[in-house]
């Protein structure tokens, strides 16, 4: 399958397969039990060129595309989903934001220092009023002087080992236009709280947490792209995250799969060879096939975003159907461990817990849905809703 992969994509999905097997499942389940990532391996994915793999070589990047980072971030999810979410955050997510909004001099800035891992970055939008549905969100940014100051609060921001934060949040221009922007946030910035890490079900080891902003003094230069519409003029970027995101739950997938496989085959069960059992076999058959839908899924659309001419909507397809297929998945093949699936130990769970983590992380299954239904209905497949001029 993939057999259309040019030499460049199949050289880094080798790559990003000896990473994850060499580096990330030896200390997989480390990971989920001890809910943290060791800097070793966060440095380890920066001297492999992770941090950077769609940046463009102008800022220290590959300059990768998007099928590329969805194979990598499928082969390390693998190993463990949870890293492989965390870090698509940071090789897509946050640097495809500021080259789509920064000007030069805060590309020049900002990119060079993400792709070299030296400065990890973290995006801030879900709101306890809401996540995707930006007009429920209280945090604002308002004219100072001759700068702005931002107030409000922000959920589940994957802030680890963030030095740098791009927050999303209501604005105003001080002449009664209202909008929804984004602003860099620095770790060191006076008013920046940052609450202890929260204990999750699944995606363990990504430090998710609360922060809070009392204040914060933004100069010009911290505003990315127009401080009326900077926070609704990224979707590219919203829409390649998401499609690598359902890449990882493709990967969870499959490396749940991969494992039962081999314990399958290796296990005797009733006075026969377990793969005999005709209920078993069934099932592994099923997983199977599923995946396989769901990779074609996948790359179909990736390849459609590289070119241009994906349809609206479609990466939420991806995310939505990738992501509770993944959990069905791997649900009904932790069964076939018996009690040993049930033991956090053995590192099997943490797939299924994992797969749960991925249907509500980077957008809920119900919300990509609401998502395509505004796009079947309206034509428009966005929550946010344009700014205003008073």
């Amino acid at each position: 399958m993939l057999d259309w992969l040019n030499d460049e994509q199949r050289a880094l999905r080798d790559m990003a397969q000896e990473f994850s097997r060499n580096e990330v499942e030896p200390i997989a389940t480390a990971i989920d039990l001890d809910e943290h990532t060791p800097d070793s391996l966060i440095a380890k994915a920066a001297e492999f060129g992770l941090y950077g793999l769609t940046t463009s070589p102008d800022y220290g990047g590959a300059g990768a595309d998007i099928v590329s980072a969805c194979l990598v971030s499928e082969e390390i999810a693998k190993a463990s989903p949870a890293f492989a979410g965390a870090l698509t955050v940071e090789m897509i997510l946050c640097p495809m934001t500021v080259e789509i909004l920064g000007t030069e001099e805060q590309k020049q800035r900002i990119l060079p220092r993400s792709a070299s891992g030296e400065r990890v970055m973290a995006y801030s939008q879900s709101e306890p009023g809401g996540a995707a549905n930006a007009s429920a969100h209280i945090s604002k940014v308002v004219p100072d002087g001759n700068g702005f100051v931002l107030n409000g609060a922000k959920l589940f921001c994957t802030q680890g080992p963030a030095k740098t934060y791009l927050v999303f949040a209501k604005t105003e221009d001080g002449q009664g236009n209202t909008g929804y922007g984004c602003v860099v946030v620095e770790r060191e910035d006076t008013g920046l709280d940052i609450a202890p890490y929260d204990d999750k079900l699944g995606w363990r080891g990504t430090n998710t947490g609360s922060i809070a902003f009392t204040d914060i003094r933004l100069e010009p230069d911290d505003i990315l792209g127009d401080l009326l519409t900077g926070g609704i003029s990224n979707r590219r970027a919203n829409q390649a995250n998401v499609l690598a995101h359902a890449a990882t739950s493709l990967g969870c997938a499959q490396g749940m799969f991969d494992k039962t496989l081999e314990y399958v085959k290796e296990r005797r069960l009733y006075g026969k060879d377990m793969s005999e059992l005709q209920p078993v076999s069934y099932w592994l058959a099923e997983a199977h096939a599923k995946i396989a839908a769901c990779r074609a899924l996948l790359y179909e659309n990736a390849r459609a975003f590289d070119a241009g001419t994906m349809q609206g909507g479609m990466s939420s397809v991806c995310k939505a159907w990738i992501g509770d297929t993944a959990f069905d998945v791997c649900a009904r093949l932790l069964q076939l461990w018996g009690g040993s699936g049930i033991m956090n130990s053995t590192g099997i769970n943490r797939y299924m817990r994992d797969a749960k983590a991925k249907c509500i992380a980077e957008g809920s299954s119900e919300i990509h849905y609401a998502i395509i239904a505004n796009q079947l209905f309206h034509g428009v497949p966005s929550l946010v809703r344009p700014p205003t001029k008073g």
